[in-house]
């Protein structure tokens, strides 16, 4: 025997309910569309418009900055254009991930591999391990953590890993028995921060006092920074007319903001 009820009424609560949410939300969308549309008619692009912002490693501006710095302007578009570096730079790539370095900044200190955009104080002990003559294979407490690899996520390798400087752009005592090279990407939040906060104090304390040689190659990350690549072109380029460190500054400045 079957007990028959009152079926419940839910549908006649749901369906008001449900219209009155209706008439939020279409009146919360009304509202946000009528800003948008007084933001456009005053001039200001939405996040959607990239918020106004030029971007920094366009062509043009990557010419401009070549005005800025009084280059001949005319001589840096055809390099430019022409892709004069491509190859340069392919070899530099090729040259990073032949040597273990994948991601960016990458730096190879005397044969070691330091990942990441890491503190002065991390590029402080290894330095001045290296100008003491340390062995790595033994390391002394100062860059113990170091070839433990595990210093602010970033990983230090030891080893004996040989990079040519060849036409890498240099600063500093080209006789120096400590060698830092960069691999960077123009266009990587990284290697800006490194460029900002941890460079000037390397160029401060090692580079500009003599004790160390510091050289810059590129590691354009394609894959995720599509102006990366004719960014590095252009600094060579630029490097054509001697200004590579000059052009570099002014790059990593426009990305950064500064």
């Amino acid at each position: 025997m079957a007990i028959q009820g009152k079926a419940p009424q839910v549908h006649k609560l749901v369906v008001p309910a449900m219209v009155a949410i209706l008439v939020v939300v279409a009146f919360m969308v009304g509202v946000l569309w009528q800003k948008v549309s007084n933001l456009e008619k005053q001039g200001v692009r939405t996040l959607g418009e990239t918020s106004g912002r030029v971007n920094p490693l366009s062509a043009d501006a990557l010419k401009t900055y070549a005005k800025d710095l009084g280059l001949n302007e005319g001589a840096f578009a055809t390099c430019f254009d022409e892709r004069k570096y491509k190859s340069a730079v392919e070899a530099d790539i090729k040259q990073a991930n032949d040597v273990g370095a994948f991601g960016t900044p990458a730096f190879i200190l005397n044969g070691n591999i330091i990942s990441g955009a890491q503190p002065f104080s991390v590029f402080q002990d290894a330095i001045e391990f290296e100008l003491k003559g340390g062995d790595w294979s033994r390391p002394d407490e100062t860059v113990a953590d170091l070839v433990d690899g595990d210093i602010n996520n970033g990983e230090v390798g030891v080893g004996d890993i040989v990079v040519e400087l060849g036409n890498a752009q240099t600063k500093g005592n080209k006789d120096a028995k400590v060698v830092l090279v960069e691999f960077s990407d123009f266009e990587c939040p990284f290697c800006s921060r490194f460029y900002s906060t941890t460079l000037p104090q390397i160029e401060q304390n090692y580079v500009d006092t003599g004790k160390i040689l510091f050289a810059y190659k590129h590691l354009p990350l394609t894959q995720i920074h599509s102006n990366a690549q004719s960014a590095a072109e252009a600094s060579l380029c630029a490097a054509d007319q001697g200004k590579f460190w000059e052009y570099h500054d002014r790059i990593f400045q426009a990305t950064s903001g500064s």
